[in-house]
């Protein structure tokens, strides 16, 4: 995607456009990207913003909509028991807001929770409204609190900042899985 962008630099349509598409692949990098972007001048905030928020939006309900659409398999209905179904469901609806903030401060859990909303018809529009209201406010405070370092990182180390935001970016990413790897994995005892 990096090489995308450097390749537009200078068209914001299709500068919208990538970042909007990069929130599928991976949110937290696409909102660093345009914050980086809106930090140089190369798009205004207010634009790149909109193409962030709209794109991680767009992207949930398509998880909801997988979900959904999972559901209707016969194959993956022998998986689950209407008992288990019922049990989900409550527990979704009870506690929509709480899952949409873990789905947010765990990343990896957003896939899973977004998936089964739709796939436990939790209402949309519950979904859809909890969870848009919980993404422009992680967005937001994402967005800014990048924008505001890289215009500091820009304005101290001109073209570089680009590199150092490279490292730190990658670092986060590295950390996060190291993290995970040692204190998220459950040890299982082998079978006996």
């Amino acid at each position: 995607m990096e090489t995308l962008i450097a390749e537009n630099i200078g068209n914001p349509l299709v500068l919208v456009v990538l970042l909007f598409l990069g929130t599928f692949v991976l949110e937290e990098a696409a909102i660093l990207i345009a914050a980086g972007l809106a930090a140089s001048g190369e798009l205004p905030a207010s634009l790149a913003l909109a193409a962030i928020a709209s794109g991680i939006i767009v992207s949930d309900w398509c998880l909801y909509g997988l979900g959904a659409l999972a559901v209707r398999s016969a194959r993956i209905a022998r998986w689950v028991s209407p008992a288990c179904i019922d049990l989900g469901r409550s527990l979704l609806q009870r506690n929509t807001l709480v899952a949409g903030l873990i789905a947010r401060i765990i990343p990896w859990l957003l896939f899973p929770i977004f998936v089964a909303s739709g796939f436990l018809s939790v209402g949309f529009i519950r979904f859809a409204l909890v969870n848009a209201a919980i993404a422009l406010i992680y967005v937001l405070a994402l967005f800014y609190g990048a924008f505001s370092l890289s215009s500091v990182l820009i304005d101290w180390l001109g073209g570089w900042a680009w590199l150092l935001g490279a490292v730190l970016l990658f670092a986060m990413l590295w950390g996060g899985r190291t993290f995970a790897k040692r204190y998220l994995v459950e040890d299982t005892p082998p079978d006996v």
